[in-house]
């Protein structure tokens, strides 16, 4: 498992490059102001013709989306097995409709989604590979509003800016700001869903009376892991939208379990990361408190994603 997975990793450029097309149009978890996040189990019978189906998928809708949106498609790896999830990358709700359109009326989709790949096995298509009801769809926005933290990162984000690394005003076109306003760090430091061998998704539930002081504690600890690891690693923050009430999520971005190693490490290594975990995070009005008293217990939850990549599927 160990060494399949290091190699899926590590071929994971190469596999991006190409169905997910190239330069400006590529749309990722770090320049995109909404995403879909789309998960369907695969029945294990159809596990190879099922990944086939997704890669064509993709690369189809990559073609005619380009500019619109990107999609890349993901197998979840020390989870659930034959899982795969697309991370539908748009820059505001609206430019769904462009997916509708396609889906209407574009005959090489059509003929993805509908012709038999199942002819020597009676017959089918993507219906028949994917178990019953196991589709899945969440919303992501990048975390907007934070204020104060925003006026924190002000001196170094606008150094960045004067050297063209983030300008806001060219993302003025997506639903909130791109994530990648959220760091102060240049671009040639950051990490996406586009150029990374593994993304964890990193799912928490707020107390409801503690929204404010659970995002501020998030957004503190992803800058603290941005400014230690920055390069190397890149996590970004976001909450639901259409979805369930005060549910957040961080996109860490990285290469292979080494890094992994060195993030859970950070609470021995880095003397600033480590007193992050004795702030008080809740204010004395409400009882006082770490971070720790802002989410519901046993509520925060990983998943473990690899870009899918050809050859045998990941797992038994």
């Amino acid at each position: 498992m160990t060494d399949t997975l290091s190699a899926a990793t590590g071929a994971f450029r190469a596999a991006q490059a190409g169905p997910a097309g190239a330069g400006g149009d590529l749309l990722h978890s770090g320049n995109a102001g909404f995403i879909i996040h789309r998960a369907g189990q695969l029945d294990h019978a159809y596990r190879t013709e099922g990944r086939a189906f997704a890669a064509d998928l993709v690369e189809h809708l990559n073609k005619v989306m380009a500019g619109t949106a990107t999609v890349l498609v993901h197998e979840e790896v020390l989870g659930a097995v034959d899982r795969l999830h697309w991370l539908i990358h748009m820059k505001k709700p609206d430019d769904y409709r462009r997916f509708l359109e396609i889906a209407d009326h574009d005959r090489s989709f059509k003929e993805i989604t509908e012709a038999d790949r199942l002819t020597e096995r009676q017959g089918g298509n993507w219906e028949r590979m994917f178990v019953e009801g196991s589709f899945r769809e969440r919303v992501y926005v990048p975390q907007h509003g934070l204020d104060d933290h925003d006026a924190d990162h002000a001196d170094h984000a606008d150094h960045e800016d004067a050297h063209g690394d983030h300008d806001h005003d060219a993302d003025a076109t997506t639903f909130v700001p791109p994530a990648r306003h959220q760091t102060g760090l240049p671009d040639s430091r950051l990490r996406s869903s586009a150029d990374s061998g593994l993304t964890v998704i990193r799912t928490a539930q707020t107390f409801y009376r503690f929204r404010n002081e659970a995002r501020e504690f998030a957004f503190a600890w992803s800058s603290e892991v941005n400014r230690a690891l920055g390069g190397e690693l890149t996590v970004y923050l976001y909450e639901e939208t259409f979805g369930q009430q005060d549910r957040i999520h961080w996109m860490i971005h990285l290469d292979n379990l080494d890094v992994y190693r060195k993030l859970t490490e950070l609470s021995r290594t880095d003397t600033a990361y480590r007193a992050l975990f004795g702030r008080e995070f809740v204010p004395a009005h409400k009882g006082g408190g770490g971070w720790e008293q802002t989410f519901v217990p046993a509520s925060i939850h990983d998943t473990v994603l690899t870009p899918l990549h050809g050859g045998a599927p990941i797992g038994f």
